[in-house]
């Protein structure tokens, strides 16, 4: 009897053992997942399936932490690729102008060129940090009922002075229409649009502005002619630093991180932007959720 009670008790425990081993295989996996293999998961298929719904789980939670630290890393690097050219180059600009004799004026002119690019610099920090808070959920846009057609001419009594520089006109199509969000965060979408249609619009051309409804929409439209963007670029524009030309990254040209500022105010309305282009014109589309539609279409 006595050996009969081992025997049990041996059978059991091996039995337990053996039934906790999934569990202990789960435990090990967890244990050496550090930040350097974030990527790590676990196979939901190769656990009993009690422990599924707990390995999808742990699965979610991973892949979140990986995320932020992705983003973090990024956010870091991103700083660091676009402060590192700006500050060589006012560092040379300082040796260069203190290894010989200045005259006040030439000195004025090498502050006076510093004070640029540094506030370029902020204005480029400020960007990042406003992305920041975009990737985190951090973005809360205020929640007031405004004209969306208002602020489009806002933004193009600001420009009027650089189109009628470069001989470009300012159309507007549309209609007063109520939307819900934050007027000066689409404001500073719109206004990054506008500046980069300016851009790369010919001399002598004309950008439309329209709104159109569609469903539970409203899509603001801005449309200008010029070169037209290739296919496997379109995807990307709204990604943070991407330039179909590299080559324009000193000339000027903006930030590198207008669109995707413009991608972020817009999903924290729970809009949606996207770009179309071809031969004829390049086409910029937000997508804002509509309250009421005002009066019908009107042209200026």
């Amino acid at each position: 009897a006595v050996v009969i009670s081992l025997l049990i008790v041996l059978i059991i425990r091996i039995a337990v053992r053996q039934g906790h081993l999934p569990l202990r295989n789960v435990s090990n996996v967890i244990k050496n997942i550090t930040s350097e293999n974030l990527d790590a998961r676990l196979e939901p298929t190769r656990v009993p399936i009690e422990l599924e719904q707990l390995v999808i789980s742990f699965n979610h939670m991973i892949g979140k932490i990986e995320d932020v630290f992705t983003r973090q890393a990024n956010f870091s690097a991103d700083i660091a690729h676009e402060i590192r050219t700006p500050i060589t180059n006012l560092v040379t600009q300082t040796e260069i102008a203190l290894s010989q004799d200045r005259t006040q004026k030439e000195l004025e002119d090498v502050l006076y060129s510093s004070l640029e690019e540094y506030n370029r610099m902020t204005k480029m920090v400020s960007d990042m940090l406003f992305l920041a808070q975009a990737d985190n959920n951090q973005l809360i846009p205020d929640r007031v009922r405004f004209d969306l057609r208002a602020e489009v001419m806002k933004v193009f009594e600001f420009f009027e002075a650089w189109a009628e520089e470069r001989n470009i006109t300012l159309k507007f199509n549309g209609m007063p229409c109520l939307v819900e969000g934050d007027p000066q965060m689409f404001r500073r979408a719109i206004n990054n649009l506008l500046s980069n249609a300016l851009r790369y619009t010919p001399e002598g051309q004309a950008i439309t502005v329209s709104i159109r409804e569609q469903e539970s929409f409203f899509n603001l439209v801005i449309e200008n002619p010029g070169k037209p963007i290739p296919e496997e670029h379109l995807s990307r524009l709204f990604d943070r630093f991407y330039r179909v030309d590299p080559s324009r990254q000193r000339k000027g040209e903006g930030s590198g991180i207008g669109l995707a500022i413009v991608k972020s105010i817009v999903e924290a309305h729970h809009g949606r932007v996207q770009v179309e282009s071809d031969v004829r014109s390049t086409r910029f589309i937000l997508s804002v959720p509509k309250l009421e539609k005002m009066i019908p279409e009107t042209q200026y």
